[in-house]
């Protein structure tokens, strides 16, 4: 009788125990320009450090060392990479490692020219579902939400307008991934292909990848609009979303 009545208080006191805090989630930021350097890279990397400092759920750590910081080691302690505006033929330690990391779970995000990185390397348009291939003047577009009901998307009106640098890529990422924003092709000139997709999410393995194809400018990373596209991204990205 005494050992269920202390069995009973131990589940009750288990029952009533606040769940453990879970420990931030780890986001690792890469900001190297091996290719065309970016003026909204410190931006980028400012907007990135701000989502960190303001959330409990993870923490964003820049990384100096630029891709090559990418190793086996610390990418077994990531939840996440971010691409943000890189370019070129970056140094990196493992490509293997890093496809093996978004596989296994891990979340890979890319901002603009993160598309117009590692162009050698195949494997790499796959994974983060396109590759720069040209782009127009830069001008203001009507951006239009196509995915309305996805959790990055969610709430935001129908189209929007910005001023930008619009990509265009080369093999359609709408095969690969689900298009959350593409430019109306009405709004604009010299561009060439029809569909133009900017922001997309996909799932490779048991990883998440988003990607977002504006922030030339520094003024881009301060619209609203795009600022709350972004943030979800990366939520959704690491699974908060």
């Amino acid at each position: 009788m005494l050992s269920r009545t202390l069995a009973l208080a131990v589940a009750g006191l288990l029952a009533a125990a606040p769940a453990a805090t879970a420990a931030p989630k780890r986001v690792y930021v890469v900001s190297e320009a091996r290719g065309f350097v970016h003026d909204s890279i410190p931006d980028a990397v400012a907007f990135f450090r701000a989502l960190g400092r303001r959330s409990p759920r993870y923490d964003v750590i820049h990384l100096r060392s630029g891709a090559a910081g990418l190793t086996a080691k610390r990418l077994r302690s990531a939840d996440a990479v971010v691409l943000a505006n890189t370019s070129g033929e970056l140094p990196l330690p493992s490509r293997a490692a890093l496809t093996g990391f978004v596989r296994r779970g891990g979340a890979l995000v890319g901002t603009h020219s993160a598309s117009d990185t590692w162009h050698a390397w195949p494997g790499y348009e796959r994974l983060l579902g396109g590759e720069f291939e040209r782009h127009g003047p830069s001008q203001r577009g009507r951006l239009i939400v196509e995915g309305g009901r996805h959790p990055i998307t969610r709430g935001l009106p129908r189209a929007f307008s910005l001023h930008e640098e619009f990509y265009e890529f080369g093999a359609p990422p709408r095969r690969r991934a689900r298009i959350l924003v593409r430019l109306d092709r009405r709004s604009v000139t010299d561009v060439q292909d029809a569909d133009l997709p900017l922001v997309w999410a996909r799932r490779e393995g048991r990883g998440r990848v988003f990607y977002d194809a504006l922030g030339h400018f520094p003024a881009t990373w301060r619209h609203a609009r795009h600022s709350r596209i972004v943030a979800r991204g990366l939520e959704w990205a690491i699974r908060l979303r």
